[in-house]
């Protein structure tokens, strides 16, 4: 053996050493500014529901004084449609702040998957090819299934619009047994058993500083008017509450996929 051997052994594990406290640091930066925005976002979230609910509250009882059949009348409705508009707004806030209540049960993601390709077909349209590659095992997770669901939406709609010529949407779930530092397991998480919902496209692709602010509110590379920006951020919010973690690779042209980590859920029987 070299004498050098034991060196460049050495040398190389001081690189990795490095590399790895280097990701670190950018996950917590990248962590404490979500938190921050989060803390903005969940304050101004309430504010606004508050006013919100008193346009929605007179407005109803306007609507309530006058005929059926008044121009007036169907005036309210449309400021009734566009206040729940932005009352849907910030729900999504309060889901990324985390702020608002969630009900987790242990589901099977696969199952959920099923359940919205259906309409995940019809959202995406003819133009847009979509492929699932399921566990063959269950994959049980502990999550509200309304805001999981949302997230397998969220998640599609947004490689739909990476993808303005058409290309293909593939959703694949994996169970992951994590026990050591290895299978790409984030290194933010507590090594253990997870369920990865992965969510690809062959589209456009990001640019690295588009990368590393897809997960804010508000954040948005599409034409004005043309998306809220609270996509990705719903999705981040929503993992997060569940214990989990969201992170994206993606090359300039060279698609994009989005990464879900969920911890496994007990079986029934087995210490839930």
């Amino acid at each position: 053996m070299s004498p050098h051997a034991p060196d460049q052994a050495e040398t190389t594990e001081r690189r990795e050493a490095r590399l790895q406290r280097g990701r670190l640091e950018a996950r917590l930066a990248q962590a404490q500014r979500l938190e921050t925005i989060g803390q903005l976002a969940a304050g101004v979230a309430h504010d606004f529901n508050n006013l919100l609910a008193v346009i929605l509250n007179y407005a109803y009882f306007v609507r309530e004084q006058l005929p059926e059949d008044s121009e007036l009348r169907r005036d309210v409705d449309e400021i009734r449609r566009a206040a729940e508009r932005a009352s849907d707004l910030t729900h999504q806030l309060l889901v990324f702040s985390r702020e608002e209540a969630i009900e987790p049960e242990v589901l099977d993601l696969n199952s959920v998957v099923r359940e919205a390709e259906r309409l995940l077909r019809r959202t995406i349209g003819e133009h847009v090819r979509l492929v699932t590659r399921l566990a063959p095992e269950g994959c049980r997770v502990s999550a509200d299934p309304s805001q999981l669901e949302q997230v397998v939406l969220n998640l599609v709609v947004n490689a739909r619009d990476a993808m303005p010529d058409g290309g293909t949407v593939t959703i694949e779930t994996a169970r992951v047994d994590a026990a050591a530092r290895r299978n790409g397991l984030p290194e933010s998480l507590p090594p253990g058993p997870y369920v990865l919902l992965s969510v690809g496209d062959d589209g456009v692709g990001m640019e690295p500083d588009v990368m590393a602010h897809a997960f804010e509110p508000f954040f948005t590379t599409k034409p004005k008017g043309t998306g809220t920006g609270l996509g990705l951020a719903t999705v981040y919010g929503t993992v997060t509450a569940s214990r989990g973690e969201a992170e994206i690779e993606s090359t300039p042209g060279g698609g994009t996929t989005v990464r879900i980590w969920l911890p496994e859920a007990s079986a029934p029987g087995h210490g839930e």
